[in-house]
């Protein structure tokens, strides 16, 4: 496996930390966007700052020794601040962070694309362990795409149907909804693809399903902190619905552990 895109950890760390630390330290960063849109965008600096930025340089460490596992997971952190910074370099209002933002996501596709692109190909399905938790993935990944699918369309097609905007564009008063596009385009088409690779046993699927459970985590308890941010600024955020990414962050980790666990194995064994 090729290491040299690990190096783009280095820019994507410091100027998330940057970009995190700025968003929570100064008032004025998301002053042009609307109140709940500027709440949601600061309680996910605090999960870029403490949880992902840490994640990534040490996913990096390890994989740079040599760790299979964690090179896979790295691939679900940069994914994570490739969409982060996609959304929040077109639909945040125009700030002093701008270039930080478009940096942030140069980096983070180059590192996604190079990294998938440099692992070795073809690898070998022994490489993942015979435990390897196949039926809890295609699973979790199916209930994603179900769930965030009738939530999106949920909001689309009665405002199509009536000839209005979707009630989500009163939250962020852009000409559409990134979040959406970004989902509905690639993200869970990618994730049911991706469940019908490890499905049907193949190993591209056991490499991007590592990275998208990775993910998940991540998006996960950033969602968690959005609507614990909504809730104490009274911006009529249900408190009840953390708990459900509570358990799907949960989710995210036990099988996450499980995996990493089984390629862990195959590696001694090896």
């Amino acid at each position: 496996m090729n290491r040299a895109w690990l190096w783009l950890t280095i820019p994507i760390a410091l100027l998330g930390a940057v970009a995190s630390s700025v968003g929570i330290l100064v008032d004025s960063t998301y002053e042009r966007d609307v109140k709940s849109f500027a709440v949601q965008a600061v309680s996910q600096d605090y999960v870029t700052l403490f949880v992902a930025v840490p994640a990534i340089l040490l996913l990096c460490r390890l994989a740079y020794r040599g760790s299979f596992s964690a090179r896979l997971m790295w691939h679900g952190v940069v994914f994570y601040f490739a969409y982060t910074y996609t959304i929040a370099a077109f639909m945040v209002r125009f700030n002093d962070l701008f270039l930080v933002y478009t940096s942030l996501l140069a980096c983070s596709i180059f590192a996604l694309v190079g990294g998938v692109g440099s692992l070795g190909w073809p690898l070998k399905s022994s490489m993942f362990g015979a435990s390897w938790p196949r039926r809890s993935v295609v699973g979790f990944l199916i209930v994603i795409v179900v769930t965030f699918l009738a939530l999106w369309l949920s909001d689309i097609v009665p405002a199509i149907v009536n000839g209005v905007e979707p009630e989500s564009l009163a939250e962020s008063a852009t000409p559409t909804n990134g979040i959406q596009v970004l989902d509905l385009s690639l993200l869970l088409p990618g994730s049911a693809l991706t469940a019908y690779w490890v499905w049907k046993l193949e190993v591209r699927g056991y490499v991007f399903a590592t990275g998208l459970v990775a993910y998940a985590a991540l998006l996960s308890l950033a969602l968690v902190a959005m609507i614990i941010g909504l809730t104490r600024a009274d911006l009529a955020a249900d408190a009840a619905v953390s708990v459900i990414f509570v358990v799907v962050a949960g989710a995210a980790s036990t099988i996450l552990f499980a995996i990493v666990r089984s390629i862990q194995k195959t590696a001694i064994e090896t």
